[in-house]
């Protein structure tokens, strides 16, 4: 007869099974009883100063691994302070299980500490939402959280087991495999790939737009080699950035609209758009005028065509199935027809690139021009990036830090760029504890976080984190002194400012104190000082880079002209 064992411990053991090597958490009784099984099973704990940053935490660990990152929290007040997080992912669609505890059922209603109804508050935004009532359908729960969360549109898993099913013996020992028939193994249907080809033969300056899904669908190689058959440009946008390097001749770099950058001319002077494993969002201002053409075509590539197609959006042309297995398809079809079209197009591509270096040399003129006795960012970055290593992992935070980094950032790896305040949600200040999970995913590889001084507030205790379990990530905090933002857009629409000055604050010691490095780099020389210390130091480490208070980017321009459009 076998012997009875704990819901606690058999979840431990099915999370080995599942092969997930590292669990985010915060302690708390609820959840005690599986917390302290994780180790003996050769699973690593990274706990955490806050809920908020385990989740987090879990999140930059998907992103940098490209599966299901694991977070386990305790309920009531530990689940609200998560809440945030979990949205975040929904929305981002990471691959994410949260693992809540949960009081007693049968103690509802009666006054009980930590009560709260969390199935059904957060079902809006989890892919699936439950609670488990048997300690013998763990493990089956647990391996359905995990595949559901990465296959089709992925998205965080919330599974709610109460305290008294991980206290609870049983002999239903059995580890579960669960075999889900996923909707990423498509194709697109044969006749709409003829048509792509058709529309790519009349285009005379068409443009690619890869996005997040290339990434998750590891579907770089293909992504590359259509771009090398067709000779078509191809930009890239968060978890796309690197799929197809920067310095590929036929890359022109980052495609959201909310950096404002050469892309803003490819985009409204195309006649055909490709978009693949991309949502048509805010970032990319829903594929339409005016940052669009009135009168250009689209084309979506997207395993999920509600991703393409909403109340903004009507692709001409939309091919459902998974990135790599449809370019794949593409390619494969191209190849048969021994169809080369690059030199078509090399007369548009020669237009974008000229387009491009008149915008680099604008906005180097306009950087000199500046009086402030700090730096200007666009010199920051220029030092940082010939500085970080070529692999870095870039993790950007914040609102014109933010703006600043996605435009001057090179990427040449696939994921190598991960937006804090990504996905519909575009929630600041979580760009701490996501480049920490990043760093304990890739713990060779080096983890730089460009962050806003205000952003950096939000999470900043993490860094505790970072020290306790040496995760020497390098953050540079963009300190304007104020929530910059912000505050040209209550100047734009009201004429006055209120709220938002936050004045010298060294953020560099406050790290120092958590037992990392700290930096105050207020010009170049200085800046290359503490990113040589930061790095000989081993330590997580903050270097607090004074920048001009004034100096905003081409992406704050253009979101407060919008704004004035709309006054």
């Amino acid at each position: 007869m076998e012997t009875a064992i704990s819901g606690g411990e058999l979840l431990a053991r099915q999370l080995k099974k599942e092969q997930v090597d590292t669990v985010f958490t915060l302690i708390g009784n609820q959840v005690s009883p599986t917390i302290v099984y994780l180790a003996e099973n050769g699973i690593r704990v990274i706990h955490t100063r806050t809920e908020t940053g385990a989740v987090l935490m879990a999140n930059g660990w998907a992103q940098a691994k490209r599966r299901a990152g694991v977070a386990i929290i305790s309920g009531g007040p530990g689940f609200a302070n998560a809440v945030s997080a979990i949205i975040k992912s929904y929305y981002a669609r990471i691959p994410l299980v949260v693992i809540a505890g949960a009081i007693v059922p049968q103690q509802r209603d009666n006054g009980v500490l930590a009560e709260c109804e969390q199935v059904s508050f957060i079902k809006p935004y989890a892919k699936w939402a439950c609670t488990v009532y048997d300690p013998a359908r763990i493990p089956e729960y647990l391996s359905r959280a995990i595949q559901f969360s990465s296959t089709g549109r992925k998205g965080p898993v919330v599974l709610e087991i109460p305290i008294n099913i991980l206290k609870q013996k049983t002999q239903a020992v059995h580890v579960f495999d669960c075999d889900l028939i996923s909707a990423d193994a498509s194709l697109a249907v044969p006749e709409k790939t003829d048509e792509l080809l058709e529309m790519l033969s009349a285009a005379r300056k068409p443009v690619i737009i890869a996005g997040d899904e290339v990434f998750f669908d590891r579907a770089e190689a293909q992504l590359t080699e259509f771009v090398e058959l067709t000779g078509v440009p191809v930009y890239t946008t968060s978890r796309g950035r690197g799929c197809i390097p920067d310095a590929h001749p036929l890359c022109m770099g980052p495609g959201r609209v909310l950096e404002a950058g050469p892309q803003l001319y490819a985009f409204r002077h195309a006649d055909l758009v490709i978009t693949v494993g991309l949502e048509s969002d805010y970032q990319v201002e829903n594929l339409k005028p005016p940052r669009f053409g009135e009168s250009q075509k689209l084309v979506a590539i997207n395993k999920e065509v509600f991703s393409v197609i909403n109340g903004n959006c009507r692709p001409d042309l939309v091919l459902t199935g998974r990135a790599d297995m449809v370019l794949g398809q593409i390619c494969a079809r191209l190849r048969k027809m021994q169809e080369r079209r690059g030199s078509n197009f090399d007369g548009w591509v020669d237009e974008l690139k000229e387009n491009d270096r008149k915008f680099w040399s604008d906005l180097e003129r306009g950087s000199i021009s500046s009086e402030s006795p700090f730096l200007h960012p666009l010199h920051g970055l220029k030092l940082i990036k010939r500085m970080i290593r070529p692999d870095a992992l870039i993790v950007l935070d914040g609102s014109n830090a933010m703006f600043w980094g996605g435009l001057c950032f090179d990427c040449n790896r696939p994921g190598q760029l991960i937006y804090g305040p990504d996905g519909q949600f575009g929630p600041m200040g979580t760009g701490v504890a996501v480049a920490i999970g990043a760093k304990a995913a890739e713990p060779h590889r080096e983890v730089v976080l460009y962050t806003g001084d205000g952003s950096f507030g939000f999470n900043a205790m993490e860094m505790d984190t970072a020290v306790r379990f040496n995760l020497p990530v390098m953050v540079f905090v963009h300190n304007d002194q104020t929530w910059g933002f912000c505050k040209t857009t209550q100047e734009i629409l009201y004429g006055k400012t209120e709220a938002a000055d936050l004045g010298m604050v060294r953020y560099d010691r406050m790290v120092e104190a958590l037992g990392g490095f700290g930096g105050l780099a207020t010009d170049l020389n200085t800046l290359e000082e503490c990113i040589a210390r930061a790095r000989e130091s081993g330590l997580p480490s903050c270097i607090n880079v004074m920048v001009d208070k004034y100096a905003y980017s081409p992406g704050v321009h253009s979101f407060n002209e919008a704004l004035k459009l709309q006054k």
